[in-house]
């Protein structure tokens, strides 16, 4: 019997084992299982923020490009309409000096007639004096004629032929005159005709010099109000939570602050809006960084990129399209190194900006409010209008900087 009893023992026991051994299996399981449907639920909220951040990103891309096409379009328009305007100003202008032109000609015919009726007034005179200087011989000779025995004339035959003698002149130079005379009105209103045509000429033209100035105006508001617009948008920027590493934080009321939460790693966040890069505009697009905390020395670079083909979470100063100020004072632009200077270098407390020009897309680099040595770096042509962003990088963990897009700055923009 107590053999039999322990042989129960020991089979109760390895029987107790085995169920041990179990439990502790299901254990383990539920907690693996819990792990992995976390990591799933994380992978699900990842791929959730990744598709809204691509959504969003989309949608700002397509804004941003519709308002450029829209200005453009009106632009184009605009700029149409001045050419339509510069084509009949100078077809106004043509015609203005065929008029001038056609009333220095009728000036000329009219001083010709003039000179033609002073030489027949002076005509007129002569023969008047001939024909007076001719009439004692005229008489004289009727006279003759009256004593001749075949013909007897009396008084009246005489003063008949002396009237009509006179009344032949009379009408002589009537007519003269009277042609003179005609003519000189029909100068008159040829000329008065062409006096008119040349005033209407004028005021065409003075009109359409107005319609030009009100239209080039007009332009000048539009660009204006253009420009206003997109500084305004680019001075409203801030730090694009969906352009970011997971390990950058973003704070401050305007989303301007950057924090680096470790561990070490080259971890980067990108702004909402883009620079413009325009012939039109001739403004600076330009921003600063203060260093607030920097736990090791040069691993702080800022400066333009292209949003969508860069990685967040590695170095981006190689990569093309990146325009870069390096904390230990080296330069990057198009992904390629430009050298160091030392008297470059930035650190806690300085304030370091970048900017480039819109339309001649020269860049310039300052610190604490002077500008540095480098106008002979420009941003690559080939680089459309809106592909190139603000950025910043950030190394180690507890590095961390605020953002300045505007519009008061520690550089004085007007110095350019």
């Amino acid at each position: 019997m107590p053999k039999r009893r322990k042989d129960s023992f020991v089979q109760s026991s390895l029987g107790g084992n085995d169920n041990g051994q179990t439990a502790e299996g299901s254990s383990a399981n539920s907690v693996a299982a819990d792990h992995l449907q976390q990591q799933q639920q994380q992978q699900t909220k990842l791929n959730e923020k990744c598709a809204k951040m691509e959504m969003e990103l989309t949608v700002a891309k397509l804004e941003f490009e519709n308002g450029a096409l829209k200005a453009e379009s009106k632009q184009r328009e605009m700029m149409d309409e001045l050419e339509a305007l510069k084509k009949k100003m100078a077809k106004m202008e043509e015609q203005k000096e065929a008029a001038e032109e056609r009333f220095s000609q009728l000036q000329n015919d009219q001083k010709k007639i003039v000179e033609k009726i002073i030489e027949l007034e002076k005509q007129q005179k002569e023969q008047s004096k001939a024909t007076a200087e001719q009439l004692p011989k005229i008489v004289e000779k009727v006279i003759e004629m009256d004593k001749e025995p075949k013909q007897k004339r009396t008084k009246a035959f005489q003063e008949e032929i002396e009237k009509k003698v006179m009344e032949r002149i009379d009408v002589t130079v009537q007519t003269k005159v009277d042609k003179m005379e005609m003519a000189h009105q029909q100068q008159k209103v040829v000329t008065e005709k062409a006096i008119f045509e040349r005033i209407a000429a004028e005021e065409r033209f003075l009109q359409l010099q107005n319609d030009q100035k009100k239209i080039l105006e007009k332009i000048s508001e539009t660009e204006k109000q253009r420009k206003k617009k997109v500084f305004l948008k680019f001075q409203e920027n801030c730090w694009d939570s969906f352009a970011c590493d997971n390990l950058i934080e973003i704070s401050g009321d305007k989303n301007l602050i950057v924090h680096h939460k470790g561990p070490s790693a080259w971890r980067s966040v990108f702004a909402k809006y883009p620079i413009v890069l325009n012939k039109h505009l001739s403004d600076f697009f330009y921003y600063e960084i203060s260093v607030q905390k920097k736990e090791k020395s040069n691993w702080v670079m800022f400066g333009f990129a292209v949003k969508q083909q860069t990685k967040l979470d590695g170095p981006i100063h190689r990569e093309k399209g990146t325009y870069a100020f390096y904390s230990n004072g080296y330069i990057w632009i198009n992904g390629k190194g430009k050298g160091r200077n030392a008297e470059y270098s930035y650190g806690v407390g300085d304030t370091v900006g970048i900017g480039v020009n819109s339309a001649s897309r020269q860049m310039i680099f300052t610190k604490n409010g002077l500008r540095l040595d480098t106008s002979d770096f420009l941003v690559d042509p080939s680089f459309a209008d809106g592909s190139l962003n603000p950025f910043v990088s950030l190394l180690f963990p507890g590095d961390k900087i605020e953002a300045n897009f505007g519009p008061n700055f520690k550089f004085d923009l007007a110095t350019l």
